[in-house]
């Protein structure tokens, strides 16, 4: 498991190796920003909590 962490508190964990970008947790529906994804043995993974994503506009330019 790889927990996230935001502001030095646990939010939940991944059961896969997450890479840079942003996520939503299910369960609370917010969405957060990685920020250090894990490196080598580290298991850490650091974010912070970002706008509200559910009502972007994804269509491209």
């Amino acid at each position: 498991m790889y927990p996230f962490y935001v502001k030095g508190k646990r939010v939940f964990s991944f059961s896969y190796k997450p890479s840079k970008g942003v996520v939503k947790d299910d369960d609370t529906g917010k969405w957060y920003e990685i920020t250090k994804a894990p490196e080598g043995r580290s298991r850490k993974v650091y974010g912070k909590e970002t706008v509200n994503l559910d009502n972007a506009d994804w269509r491209p330019m």
